[in-house]
């Protein structure tokens, strides 16, 4: 990112000092000492992280709810009752959807979808769309990615007499909805060991005990896919089980695409053979998501269910499209906010306009406040209530200052670092001014200042074959699991020009002992510069996919002397 002018500069801190004595004996050093800092330090623990098909697998029945959950979907098959699955309008609710229907039409399941209308309807359960599936027949309504906050929603549904079944991950309110099971990990009576499952990985692991309890084998391959798209854009973290996930889902992209992701890489000009989580994460997602953001988010299901490959290259094409106008109401709002944004030394911002689509508040909120480097709410600002979407930052959990002003709230749901609620005009500034002063107290006052944690500080010039094959190897890498981050001073800068259609990244070329290293400075075209910097980076595979290259996530001059500071 580039910093906003006048912003200080960004700190350097070492993830763990001790980690370079602290490495797997005989491994290549580099890598040891970046392993340790993340807590890998013997080799038990190399193998589990670099072979997480070998890692422990829990048992699904310790989800609460597991068991009731599986009793009342194979009774709703047996009796021939009609099976709504309602999911959220962003990819982790409609893989989840697509997972759930992929899943339980061999069983024999009447199943209908529905995901909400963004616009109409807004996100999660809403009493309309309740009774609409409850007119049509539906006798059972399984949630995905929603619902462990609806609570008059789901006793509506009772009230109809329809049972509810929800599949969440998100933060557990005071109060459960009256659900004939809530299968959510970050249930505080969970004993399952993991709680950092994307709704789609609930949705997988429901899978695999009804069909254990159906006495059928559940073919894994036919939608590993969507568990792993969900996982990745979802940004869940990259470690335990979503690891295993994550991995086996890309080994299986690799050997060929269902269609729908087929027409996708094609649109999006990448080759099957490159998918990787960041393919995932930047390449699909954003267009998958643009359905639910601008139009319909039952455009992206189509196309995850479709088996038709020249259906599949309309519905991306289409995708395609909205995601090109998504790009582009982006920087409008984001002109429009930046015109509204307050004080640089606010804890928290929050800005709120008429401008702002709904479908847009999210990717708003998020460049604020990685531009801020503080907490960001954007507001979609209409007649009588707002839509907002707010997204945190490191050391501040964004949906717990939101509940805490739940009364003012007409909705509210997420998790620790992205959220969203809707208010009541009249309550705008009220809410404001808690939110601040609780960031305030948390934060404290003063622009935000980057940190950039860094796992070893090591020569360039040291970068042997091995290095880079070990460092490489931490792939799938994202939220939970980034890539090793290096630091190397004193590098010779042999070249360096702005590039991208705005000008605003930087390629340049440098250079440590013989070998001289590619790289790009994303938004750092205005970065200062010298003929000797310190450079903090990460390693990637060059545009072409035939060699690495460095991504440097920030540069400045050898003699400015910036000091790396202990993270012990």
């Amino acid at each position: 990112m580039t910093e906003l002018a006048g912003a200080p500069k960004p700190r350097w801190r070492l993830r763990d000092p001790d980690a370079h004595r602290l490495g797997i004996a005989n491994f290549p050093p580099i890598v040891a000492t970046v392993l340790a800092a993340r807590g890998i330090r013997t080799r038990a623990q190399a193998d589990a992280f670099y072979k997480p098909h070998l890692a422990a697998d829990y048992d699904p029945l310790l989800l609460p709810g597991m068991h009731e959950a599986i009793a009342r979907v194979r009774a709703a098959i047996d009796a021939g009752e009609v099976v709504a699955l309602y999911g959220d309008f962003d990819v982790d609710g409609v893989t989840s959807v697509a997972v759930l229907f992929e899943g339980l039409m061999p069983l024999g399941a009447d199943c209908v979808t529905y995901i909400p209308d963004r616009f109409e309807e807004g996100y999660g359960l809403n009493p309309g769309a309740v009774r609409r599936l409850r007119e049509a027949g539906v006798q059972l309504l399984i949630t995905a990615d929603c619902g462990i906050s609806s609570v008059a929603e789901v006793a509506l549904a009772n009230e109809l007499g329809m049972d509810v079944i929800v599949l969440d991950h998100h933060s557990v309110p005071d109060v459960l909805p009256a659900a004939v099971a809530a299968v959510n990990p970050k249930r505080i009576d969970s004993p399952y060991p993991f709680d950092e499952l994307a709704a789609v990985g609930v949705a997988y692991r429901f899978l695999q005990v009804l069909y254990e309890a159906c006495g059928r084998q559940l073919d894994e391959s036919a939608f590993i896919d969507l568990v792993a798209l969900g996982t990745v854009v979802d940004v869940a973290p990259l470690f335990d089980e979503n690891r295993r996930i994550v991995t086996t889902g890309l080994e299986h992209m690799r050997r060929g695409l269902r269609p729908g992701l087929e027409a996708l890489a094609n649109v999006s000009g990448t080759a099957p053979e490159r998918f990787g989580a960041e393919t995932l994460g930047f390449a699909i997602g954003p267009r998958m998501n643009a359905a639910g953001r601008l139009a319909h988010a039952n455009i992206a299901l189509e196309l995850m269910l479709t088996r038709d490959r020249r259906e599949a290259r309309a519905l991306a094409e289409q995708l395609d499209g909205l995601n090109r106008e998504r790009q582009r109401q982006t920087e409008e709002a984001m002109a429009i906010a930046e015109e509204l944004l307050g004080p640089e030394d606010e804890p928290l911002v929050m800005v709120a306009s008429e401008h702002f689509s709904p479908g847009i508040v999210g990717l708003v909120a998020s460049r604020l406040a990685e531009r801020r480097n503080r907490p960001a709410i954007v507001l979609s600002k209409g007649p009588l209530e707002s839509r907002a979407s707010a997204r945190s930052v490191p050391g501040f959990d964004i949906v717990g200052a939101i509940r805490k002003e739940k009364e003012l709230l007409v909705r509210h749901g997420g998790h620790r670092a992205a959220a969203g609620f809707t208010v009541g005009n009249n309550d705008l500034d009220v809410l404001r001014g808690r939110l601040i002063a609780t960031a305030a107290e948390q934060l404290g006052r003063g622009p935000g200042r980057r940190l950039i944690e860094i796992d070893a500080a090591a020569s360039l010039a040291d970068l042997t074959g091995l290095e880079v094959k070990g460092l490489m190897r931490f792939e799938p890498c994202g939220h939970g699991n980034r890539k090793p981050v290096l630091l190397s001073r004193g590098v010779q800068l042999k070249d360096a020009k702005p590039v991208g259609s705005d000008q605003s990244h930087l390629r340049l070329m440098v250079k440590d002992g013989p070998v001289t290293w590619r790289g790009i400075a994303f938004r750092q075209a205005d970065a200062e510069l010298d003929r000797e910097v310190d450079i903090v980076y990460s390693l990637q595979r060059d545009w072409r996919g035939d060699g690495v290259e460095i991504e440097v996530l920030d540069i400045a001059p050898t003699a400015e002397g910036r000091p790396l500071e202990n993270g012990a």
